[in-house]
């Protein structure tokens, strides 16, 4: 390549304007400059022009910082066609517009021309797995494990419980341990008033310690005791349970514990604590309600003798990349959820919803608003609080994809006229025969009746928010409430239409046609993106999806893919080579 011109460059204010704007080009603060494979030093009229460059993109066009692109090596073509559209508004990027509002045309030129010459490999720190993390928590796992020896005189080592009543520790997920440890430090849990004893001695990093060590022990099957037989087992209570515990009380939930190989006494007394509501915790106080001993006896015995398994990684590597089964994925969450809304989203239970076949958009907002404490219900925040954006894509393609069924046969339902004439107004949205066409408005048709009603009630109180529905609801009474949730549950659902998510290798053989073969032999005016870095990748594609760059054919191609897709091919590319 020829060295820069000597065009006269930018003016001093200018130029200060080039390398104060540059240091956030894609991102929030400079990295560290890299000082691997640099390239040959620049001859002095460059630096002023590369200096704001390099800041964030390393001297070498690679830099650190991860949600910033490679682009060393990049054509210059698309390097000086992505300044334009910076400068234009055909990206939004207020930083990077400031950057390149005052250079001129030969200066654009310039740089693309000198990033294009770099031959540094698209590598760096940032690239790498990121090690603080990984060191932080080998630390509090040994930290964990000297905090954990007074603990063993009556959990056993490990955690693993050999004391009738005294339950094992060992594999409780950190979500349900600290809370758990610390309701017995405050008195809220009663039953156990030696561990009143340690509430001056550990601190919240002591917990956190103590959690990270007992969650990585592997948990053994208690014994049963003395007073116990297996052959006394009885799974006639399980159902109730391994919706939320999951299969053979092994749970895949973050705040919810596994109940597999637990101390069988253990069981017995925290149960019967529940159905006596000394124990707090609504959901499981209901659960509880009208249990008898024997059969308490009997259901903690069938868990005490599961086998304990650690859940599998969702996210297996499979040839380096990541395992896509987003319908698999959405099972497994919705093993949380089955409790209450029944087997693949059918509930069998008044006032709780059925999810089979509802609007897949409908359900992520529904789940999205829950999370995020928009509406009000104490136990599905729970449930739902350490769902990612992707989780919630997943759970909603799951239920959305499941046959709905009518839980209430319509001959036992009161037919009523009143209800089909306020029903009129309701069709608009929620389709005339109850089945929704708009995918962020649920269906209604064969939806639980109860359930109905008490979602008027929400909208009518403000407890869910909704500024089209408080307008529809505030003319009901009781009455009329009623005979809408008993005309739509006559009603026969159908199943929405669902979007189907394609593998990144599928989706990748449109995105080769203009990037080359994975994504390696770009067109002169497209970007190179195998073993581009993957947070930038999802970036980009957003703001493509998003419609923050303009491009129609970018446009044309993103719009209907989900952020599940998104990340996988982003993580696909992202793990190519050159």
């Amino acid at each position: 390549m020829s060295h820069l011109s000597s065009t006269p460059f930018l003016s001093l204010a200018g130029a200060a304007l080039l390398l104060v704007g540059l240091t956030a080009c894609d991102s929030g603060a400079p990295p560290e400059t890299s000082t691997g494979n640099l390239p040959p030093a620049p001859v002095p009229h460059e630096i002023t022009l590369v200096a704001g460059c390099n800041s964030c993109h390393g001297i070498n066009g690679v830099g650190n910082k991860p949600d910033v692109p490679f682009i060393a090596g990049q054509h210059a073509t698309y390097l000086e066609s992505a300044m334009r559209a910076y400068l234009i508004g055909d990206r939004q990027h207020k930083v990077m517009r400031a950057a390149v509002f005052d250079l001129e045309v030969s200066q654009r030129r310039q740089l693309a021309e000198h990033f294009a010459q770099l031959n540094s490999a698209w590598t760096s720190k940032a690239n790498q797995t990121p090690r603080t993390s990984e060191r932080d928590k080998k630390r509090d796992i040994r930290a964990g494990q000297v905090l954990s020896r007074p603990c063993a005189g009556c959990h056993g080592k490990d955690g693993n419980s050999n004391k009738e009543g005294v339950p094992s520790l060992a594999g409780l997920q950190p979500a349900y341990f600290i809370p758990a440890l610390k309701s017995y430090l405050q008195g809220k849990r009663r039953g156990a008033a030696i561990m009143k004893n340690f509430k001056l001695s550990l601190s919240q990093r002591d917990i956190k310690q103590l959690a990270a060590f007992f969650a990585v022990q592997k948990r053994q099957r208690s014994p049963l005791g003395k007073h116990l037989n297996a052959n006394d087992a009885s799974d006639a209570l399980a159902h109730r349970c391994l919706g939320c515990h999951g299969s053979n009380g092994n749970s895949t939930h973050p705040a919810i514990p596994s109940l597999a190989g637990q101390n069988a006494t253990y069981l017995i007394k925290a149960m019967q604590k529940y159905r006596d509501k000394k124990r707090q915790n609504k959901m499981m106080v209901d659960a509880a309600q009208g249990l008898t001993d024997e059969s308490i006896r009997r259901n903690a015995i069938y868990f005490a003798t599961r086998t304990p398994i650690t859940p599998a990684n969702r996210n297996t590597m499979q040839n380096g990349t990541t395992r896509f089964n987003p319908m698999a994925d959405g099972a497994q969450l919705a093993a949380s959820c089955n409790g209450c809304h029944g087997d693949k989203g059918n509930s069998n239970t008044a006032g709780i919803p059925r999810l089979a076949g509802l609007p897949e958009d409908y359900l992520q907002i529904a789940i999205t608003h829950y999370r995020d404490n928009k509406r009000q219900h104490a136990i599905m925040q729970l449930l739902t609080r350490y769902l990612s954006d992707t989780d919630t894509e997943k759970l909603a393609l799951y239920y959305a994809s499941q046959t709905p069924t009518r839980r209430t046969p319509a001959s036992r339902i009161k037919k009523t006229g009143t209800g089909t004439k306020l029903a009129n107004t309701c069709a608009g949205c929620h389709g005339k025969d109850g089945n929704s066409q708009k995918g962020d408005t649920p269906s209604l048709a064969g939806q639980d009746a109860d359930y109905i009603v008490a979602a008027l009630h929400a909208y009518k109180n403000d407890t869910r928010q909704h500024d089209a529905m408080k307008n529809a609801v505030l003319a009901l009474d009781k009455k009329a409430m009623r005979a809408l949730g008993n005309y739509y549950s006559r009603l026969t659902p159908k199943k929405s239409a669902v979007h189907v998510m394609e593998a990144p290798e599928i989706l990748a053989q449109k995105c080769d046609r203009c990037h080359g073969k994975n994504g390696d032999k770009p067109d002169a005016d497209k970007p190179r993106i195998a073993g581009q870095r993957q947070p930038y990748l999802i970036k980009a594609l957003l703001a493509y999806r998003n419609k923050e760059r303009q491009n129609s054919m970018m446009h044309n191609m993103v719009a209907e893919l989900s952020l599940v897709e998104i990340e996988a091919i982003a993580a696909y590319y992202s793990g190519q080579t050159r």
